[in-house]
């Protein structure tokens, strides 16, 4: 994919806010409060997670590591983050070392259901993947909020769903200003709290992700039918009918077209940001009891890809053509 500037993203972000197609489950929980002056983005590898997400974590990294490119990840060390507040989700971070500094593998967002259990609901690899460090301190530059500042801005990691994933920083204490980051780009984005709150309101992970309640689900190699792009390098999908991609329609559907764009939508949305499309990686139900398949679509770039629940796609916008 081509380099994006800063100033080329930010742009693209707005024109994405200015075209917006217009078309809960409620839990408690503690948001992750992170201070700049421990070096932003850090995570506390031994904070308390629930048991069986964990063991949902350890699953979920050992059938992936069986095939490339994550077999990397059979002996890295998980690092669990709760998300939020609001949306009982968790950033389940693979690192090749023993502490936080080690340089990330790649990552896992794995969200609770209403009934008690866990849904993977994305994961991904790459120096740029969402939540990374780098990425972050770009965003706080963005906002003059360098280490220098005086007053500390206190940052929480939120996620309302894979189109949903930012920084919510805090410029100044509890009475401060509110701002949001795009958690992939580091982009200031065009969102305020009442905004976020609306929209995490309504999030509900994908019925048909995997989950640990699917015992065994046998996961293939990723199929790719293109190499990644930028949707910007030809804007025609901007006028392109949706297309109905059901997961029993996904690989025929990808097959004939190799590449698709994912475009958000939703009356609730401040920005749109679309998602070039060009392969899945498919998790198989060994039986019919142990429950149905689940496809993830593969998106991102050449520096942060990432593997998303078709059906967590499919609840917040629409699939339309690219052409050259």
């Amino acid at each position: 994919m081509t380099h994006l500037t800063k100033t080329h993203r930010f742009a693209k972000i707005i024109l994405c806010a200015g075209i917006i197609w217009l078309g809960a489950f409620q839990v408690s929980g503690q948001p992750t409060v992170i201070s700049y002056a421990t070096a932003a983005a850090t995570v506390n590898p031994d904070a308390p997670a629930p048991e069986p997400l964990r063991r949902f974590a350890a699953d979920t990294i050992k059938q992936l590591s069986a095939n490339a490119p994550f077999t990397g990840w059979s002996a890295a060390k998980p690092i669990i983050e709760p998300l939020g507040p609001g949306t009982h989700s968790w950033l389940v971070t693979l690192s090749s070392g023993t502490s936080t500094s080690s340089a990330p593998l790649g990552y896992l967002i794995i969200s609770a259901t209403p009934d008690g259990d866990y849904k993977l609901v994305e994961y991904g690899l790459g120096e740029n993947s969402l939540y990374a460090k780098p990425t972050l301190e770009s965003g706080l530059a963005g906002l003059g909020l360098a280490k220098k500042t005086k007053s500390l801005p206190t940052i929480t990691p939120v996620y309302a769903g894979p189109v949903l994933a930012e920084w919510m920083v805090r410029a100044a204490g509890k009475s401060g200003p509110v701002h949001f980051i795009d958690a992939l780009t580091g982009e200031q984005l065009p969102e305020s709290l009442q905004s976020w709150n609306k929209q995490a309101a309504s999030y509900v992970p994908p019925s048909s992700a995997a989950g640990s309640d699917q015992k065994s689900l046998a996961v293939a190699a990723t199929t790719r039918h293109a190499d990644l792009f930028d949707p910007y390098d030809n804007i025609l999908w901007m006028a392109g009918e949706p297309i109905q991609t059901g997961a029993d329609r996904f690989e025929e559907l990808l097959a004939n077209y190799k590449r698709l764009v994912f475009v958000t939508n939703g009356q609730e949305r401040t920005y749109s940001i679309p998602l070039p499309i060009i392969g899945y990686q498919k998790w198989s139900a060994e039986s019919q009891s142990s429950g149905e398949d689940a496809i993830y679509v593969l998106t991102g770039s050449d520096t942060a890809q990432r593997w998303i629940a078709l059906d967590a796609l499919k609840q917040s916008g629409k699939f339309v053509a690219y052409t050259d």
